[in-house]
Formats: C-alpha cells, structure tokens, sequence
C-alpha cells in the first residue's frame, strides 16, 4: 500500500512553476537523475533497492520492514529511483501487469530532509513518462489517508474506471486503504505540462489586457433575453445564444407552451389537489424548516408568467429553480405519488414520524 510523508520544509519556498524549472535546470546538468532499478543480482542494483527500502522503512513507519524489503527486492517489481548529485533522495516501487496494460504502485516516499521540495511529483510524472514507454495505460495503488491528497494532486482519483475484471485478482487488497486509479494520456507530456499550463495562462491573460484596454471606455446597454441576438460588447466573440427545441405531438412548439401543457395536465390530475398551493404555516408551523426545498403548483404557475420567473425570488433561500425545474419537480411529484391524496392534511405527529408531502 502507497503512502507519502507529508512534512514541512521551511527553506522550500519556491512555488511549483518555479520548482519545476529548478527541476528541469539539475537534469539538463546531471544533478538530478531518475533511475530505473530492478533486482538483476548486481552488485549497483542491490545497493541502490536497500537504499530505497531504507527510506520507505523510515517514511512509512506503518509498513513492517520485513513486508518492504520482499516487495522491493521482488523480481516482478521495478523501481524508479530518484537521485540528486549522486545521493538517492525518493523513489516508487511498483508491479506492471503487462497483459491487462496496468501498473500497481506499492510504495511511493521521499526522504524526510527532501520533501516540499517537488520531488515527489518530480518522481511521479517521470514514472508516467516511464508508462507510455512500457505500454501502461493505467497505474492503480492502494493509498492510505495521508497519502491520498498527495495522489490527487497527481491525477489520481478514487473513482475507478476500469473495468473490474481486468484488475480484480491481479493487485492485492488492503483494509484500510483507499482504491486510486491515474490514467496515463499518451498525448500528454507530463515533464512540461506546468510550462505549458503557465504559457497558455499567460496567453489568455494577454488578450483578456488587450480586449480590456480597446473596451475600457465603452458602454452597452443591458440585455433583454426576449429580444434575443446577440448581447452588445458580444459581436466578434465565441459566444451563442443557447436554444431549446421543444415539440409536442411530433410539431415544433415554443418552451412556453410545452411547460404550459405539462402543467394544465399535472394540475388537472386526480391526486394533485394537495400541491396546488402552498403549504400553510398556521396548519404546520414547522413545515418550511424540514422541507428547506419546497415546491407547489401555485408557484409554478407564477414562475411560468411570461419572464416572471427572472425577478421573483424562490421562497426558500436555498433554493432557486428555475420553471422547467418546477415544472418537472411538480410533475414528477404527482405522477409517482398517487398515495399522497392526505399529505396536506397528513403534516402531522404520529407515532413520533412525520409524513411529508
């Protein structure tokens, strides 16, 4: 199971961006290199995998060492070691799964006196970068709770989307430990997607200047969506008025009179008389502080007026639907619910339950 130690540097100050240009800096020099390792029997090999189970022994306390030392010299695991002039700072272990096109990381540390630093992200974009070149699609790893945020951060998320079959009894399961999945895009150049991200944030935040400066002193009046077209200071831009297709009876008919339809037929329904206007507060006092939502059809007639619906405000604070979700909500409310015939009546204690409309 992966886990990082999350410590404090106070002499690495530097933000990301600038990390990632230091980084990039020591390995066109030499200074930082990044190793695979595997155990092939030699002499260099075996040293460098002690070294990593020394600093994995040390920043995963958790971990028996016995546990760390068999992974870590296992021949069916690599190691990709990290090495800043010359002294191994941090390293990930981890078991490729060639036939299912997968990766599972084992351990994942960085030595106490290098952390904060950007190694660790550093040593995870290179191992993505190892990936593509291996044919691994996908690297999964069981992270406990300190290391979860550091595996986010890496495009990790908890949300699996292979399919079960092709990782089920190829990993090992962890009680504990949280299930991480990162997909690994080919097209993307994980060493200089922080450059890339800064040149097209700088590249927006020029022309967002230029438009302002030839903008700044102009006025436009304000928009009218019944008019439709397209909004004054808008022309020239990216921008569409959004529309919606409504028909009813296979014929094109506005929105206004499609919502107009659903609503007569909900209205008109044998089971709607509880919801046609708004709950009372004389008959239950404490109504609107259970149902923080609540909805009726006296509301969605208003909101349905023309336009009414852009100055009124909802009743309750938290909620602010707009007529097709009234609509829909009061619809779906009473034609899934032919038994609620005494929920207006029914607003009352018994048994120690409420029955809410």
């Amino acid at each position: 199971m992966a886990s990082a130690e999350l410590a404090v540097d106070n002499k690495s100050d530097q933000t990301p961006l600038a990390r990632e240009r230091q980084h990039a800096q020591d390995e066109r020099e030499g200074r930082l290199r990044f190793v695979v390792v595997k155990n092939d029997g030699l002499d260099r090999s075996l040293i460098s995998l002690i070294d990593m189970k020394s600093i994995y022994s040390k920043q995963l306390p958790k971990m028996g060492k016995e546990y760390i030392v068999r992974l870590v010299l296992d021949r069916s695991h690599t190691s990709l070691a990290c090495v800043f002039e010359g002294e191994i700072v941090g390293g990930v272990t981890y078991r490729r799964h060639a036939t299912q096109a997968f990766a599972e990381i084992a351990f994942c540390a960085v030595s106490a006196t290098h952390q904060v630093r950007g190694y660790g992200t550093r040593l995870m974009n290179q191992l993505k970068e190892h990936c593509k070149r291996e044919g691994i699609h996908f690297l999964l790893t069981y992270a406990d709770n300190h290391a979860i945020g550091y595996f986010r951060k890496q495009g990790f998320q908890k949300q699996v989307t292979m399919k079960r079959e092709r990782w089920l009894g190829y990993i090992k399961d962890y009680d504990g430990g949280t299930l991480m999945e990162c997909a690994i895009d080919t097209q993307v150049d994980y060493l200089n997607i922080r450059f890339v991200a800064e040149e097209q944030r700088r590249a927006i935040a020029e022309r967002m200047e230029a438009g302002g400066a030839q903008q700044q002193e102009a006025e436009y009046a304000g928009y009218d969506p019944a008019e439709g077209g397209v909004p004054a200071g808008l022309q020239g831009t990216s921008w569409r008025e959004s529309a919606l297709h409504c028909s009813m009876q296979g014929k094109p008919v506005p929105l206004a009179d499609c919502l107009q339809a659903v609503l007569a037929e909900v209205a008109t329904h044998a089971d709607a008389w509880p919801f046609q206007t708004a709950v009372s507060t004389s008959l239950a006092p404490d109504y609107y502080e259970v149902i923080k939502d609540p909805v009726d059809l006296a509301s969605v007639r208003a909101r349905l007026t023309p336009r009414a619906h852009l100055h009124t405000t909802p009743r309750s604070t938290s909620s602010s639907p707009t007529c097709c979700a009234c609509a829909k909500t009061a619809a779906c409310t009473t034609a899934t619910t032919t038994s609620t015939t005494t929920a207006r009546s029914g607003w009352r204690r018994s048994s120690g339950r409420r029955s809410e409309r």
